[in-house]
């Protein structure tokens, strides 16, 4: 139970730094040409931006509460692991439809497809204790 708390902690650092980022830098600093994002048309796309930099806090927030008590907050957990992959879902709907992103935004999207593995595992330690 011990590993999977560690790396659930870990897993909560993820969106714990990039909503950080995104609120204080907000769109400007996810873009190689911050001066395009002077424009008055991009205020919309900056405010939703930090706004879901918001929700990245508090999918962060749910993963940290739910390590406390592995099998008491599973459900925490789980809706919180689920948000992350249907970000990635949309990830994928942008590289479908818009492009490829930057690496680093490949990673993520990565790691977010994946994310229902850590459901596969909570279960397993849940049943093993």
């Amino acid at each position: 139970m011990t590993a999977f708390r560690i790396a659930t902690i870990l897993f909560a650092f993820i969106p714990l730094f990039f909503g950080v980022v995104g609120i204080f830098a907000g769109a400007a600093g996810a873009v190689p040409e911050p001066e395009l994002y002077e424009l008055p048309e991009i205020t919309a796309l900056d405010n939703q931006y930090r706004y879901l930099s918001g929700v990245y806090i508090g999918i962060a927030a749910m993963l940290f509460y739910s390590a406390g008590d592995v099998a008491g907050r599973a459900l925490v957990f789980r809706m919180a692991v689920l948000a992350v992959f249907i970000g990635g879902l949309g990830r994928v709907v942008s590289y479908l439809s818009v492009g490829e992103p930057p690496i680093w935004q490949l990673g993520g999207m990565a790691l977010e497809l994946i994310a229902p593995v850590f459901i596969l595992w909570q279960a397993k330690v849940i049943k093993s204790a």
